[in-house]
């Protein structure tokens, strides 16, 4: 069912979770519904930033293989000269 831009989810959560959910909907006076949203959202964007991080991490390793393997040809043409 859409109201507005709003679509609505039916799910099912553990227990401990709800009374989580419902008792911060209750002391920030929001709907639970507008919990779950941020809490998606931070998920996202912690997920995000986690794949950001470990591409960067994959990166860096390369770019060290190359430096190494850069290095190692400029010590074997300076043997050379």
């Amino acid at each position: 069912m859409r109201q507005g831009n709003r679509e609505k989810l039916s799910v099912s959560i553990d227990r401990n979770v709800h009374e989580t959910v419902a008792r911060y909907a209750a002391h920030a006076k929001i709907p639970k519904s507008r919990v779950i949203e941020e809490a998606v959202r931070v998920w996202e964007r912690t997920r995000h930033a986690a794949l950001a991080r470990e591409g960067y991490r994959k990166m860096a390793d390369e770019d060290l293989a190359d430096a190494e393997a850069y290095l190692a040809v400029l010590d074997e043409l300076a043997e050379i000269e």
